[in-house]
């Protein structure tokens, strides 16, 4: 065995240099072992050979196949002693189809013609690959070497073993290359991998992530929802900060409610990002946490694909509301001690045992459940001295009677936005409007007695004239604060033109229409 052993190798090292290193590495990475088939359809070697995508097959047939035919190897007669010879007479029989490997056909003329070959080069593989665990460098060139050393390998010896056995069949460097490729598939997927990999293809997931950021909605059980690679039994303290803790491989968010869904957006960043900004934020927390693997999936989105300290801003808003979203930003960092940068609600305090402020009474939050009901893009227009708008809008708006007046709501169109329209709805009274779309376009107006009074966006707004009844509708209304943004125009509508809008009656036509 040493004389066939040393044989093998100096035919490998030979090969090697052929082996193209991209196939080579796609190989050398190769880890999972092979699912087995309920119902195998061939020998091991085939099997394996499925594994490797067509063109990576073709491509190392093409490198290798002229190299085979001249390579002159063949294993001592000890080492194909137990293969049986085929019994005088012996026939057998295969189907083919169109578009298959041209080593398909080969492979399975060896198998008939020599039962069991391919196993035996199987096991000679397993038994006379060299060591590879001191395998060194950067990933790429660790999966290559890798790749190369078991195909490399398994050339030699599938040379070897069917040139010993003496027939044409054998000979044929396809069918040589075919079992070669199928046993290294086999072997590299129950072979260990070199002691530096696991850090390589660390270095190499660290200098490909170019970040992420996504947004989603998550579940949320018992007062939090969870950022973990995999649910653990440790449990939260959120005494630190009132707002987030870490656990086992990820962290947790305290939440107002305690349970259903909430729309978290997060980015994956790879470096601390600027200071934070309050403006549109109740509460801004930081803390460490270590990730085991990386990876974790959150939404449709995913953490750093790799291990190690972690440092995540968490920021939150609407917990004591019960409307309430988050933001998530998460970067590379080392451990360090948890630290709060806003704290203004309620909740938060009394989490972390602190005397809680009085409730906010927010003004435009009577006004957010229609926001809700449309979604994306509307105009809710409201005219106070006319009944009859069949005229004004189009036929799919929706119209909602009111004391001495109408809402009506436009799904997606913006006609109550028209300066000419709001000043024929409030020829005999007061009209007002305020539109939205998903491209965060927002119209507010206001017209009295047939003249529009102020139109603008409101985003950032703060200026809206000097008419007193518009000065006094947006009274207490941030527009600088772009949470809830069309509630407070909602609001502001409301107030100038001293209409209630009903959400039952609303809520109602609205689904009607639109069902």
């Amino acid at each position: 065995m040493g004389d066939f052993e040393e044989l093998i190798t100096t035919a490998a090292t030979r090969i090697a240099p052929l082996i193209p290193a991209a196939p080579a590495a796609e190989l050398g990475r190769r880890t999972a072992p092979r699912r087995r088939d309920e119902r195998p359809s061939g020998s091991v070697v085939q099997q394996a050979l499925r594994d490797i995508p067509r063109l990576t097959a073709e491509r190392l047939l093409g490198a290798l196949e002229l190299a085979v035919a001249r390579l002159d190897v063949v294993a001592p007669q000890e080492v194909v002693a137990g293969l049986r010879p085929v019994p005088a007479g012996h026939t057998f029989s295969y189907l083919t189809s169109g578009g298959e490997s041209a080593m398909h056909v080969p492979m399975i003329v060896v198998e008939g013609m020599h039962p069991g070959a391919s196993d035996l080069v199987v096991d000679q593989v397993r038994a006379l690959l060299p060591d590879l665990s001191g395998l060194d460098g950067d990933e790429a060139a660790i999966a290559t070497q890798r790749g190369a050393v078991h195909l490399s390998t398994a050339v030699a010896v599938s040379r070897a073993v069917l040139t010993a056995l003496g027939s044409t069949t054998a000979a044929d460097p396809a069918a040589v290359v075919g079992i070669a490729l199928g046993a290294a598939s086999e072997v590299l997927a129950e072979s260990p991998l070199p002691h530096a990999y696991e850090q390589a293809l660390l270095a190499k997931r660290r200098a490909e992530y170019q970040g992420s950021s996504w947004s989603t909605v998550v579940p949320v059980f018992d007062h939090e929802f969870l950022l973990v690679e995999e649910l653990g039994l440790s449990t939260p303290d959120f005494t630190a900060t009132g707002l987030a803790a870490p656990v086992d491989t990820g962290f947790a968010v305290r939440t107002g409610i305690a349970q259903g869904e909430v729309p978290v957006s997060v980015a994956v960043l790879l470096e601390e990002p600027p200071e934070p900004l309050p403006e549109g934020w109740d509460e801004i927390a930081e803390i460490s946490y270590t990730a085991a693997r990386g990876g974790a999936r959150f939404g449709h989105g995913s953490t750093a694909p790799w291990g190690g300290p972690f440092r995540v801003r968490v920021s939150a808003t609407g917990r004591d509301e019960g409307d309430e979203r988050y933001e998530l930003l998460i970067w590379p960092a080392p451990i360090a001690d948890p630290v709060l940068r806003l704290k203004t609600d309620r909740l938060g305090h009394l989490v972390r045992g602190e005397p809680a402020p009085p409730p906010i009474v927010r003004p435009e939050a009577p006004h957010r459940w229609l926001k809700r009901l449309l979604e994306v893009a509307a105009t809710v227009t409201v005219a106070r001295g006319v009944t009859d708008v069949a005229g004004e809008f189009e036929e799919d708006a929706v119209v909602v009677e009111i004391d001495g007046g109408v809402v009506v709501i436009e799904d997606n169109n913006y006609r109550g936005t028209r300066p000419e329209v709001l000043e024929r709805l409030s020829r005999n009274g007061k009209a007002a409007s305020h539109f939205w779309n998903v491209n965060s376009h927002r119209r507010l107006s206001f017209a009295r007695g047939g003249q529009v009074l102020w139109s603008g966006d409101v985003l950032d707004e703060d200026d809206f004239g000097d008419d007193p009844e518009v000065l006094q509708a947006v009274e207490g209304l941030d527009f600088t604060d772009w949470r809830h943004l069309d509630a407070k125009g909602l609001t502001a509508v409301a107030r100038f033109t001293g209409a209630a809008v009903p959400e039952d009656a609303v809520r109602a036509a609205v689904e009607e229409r639109y069902q």
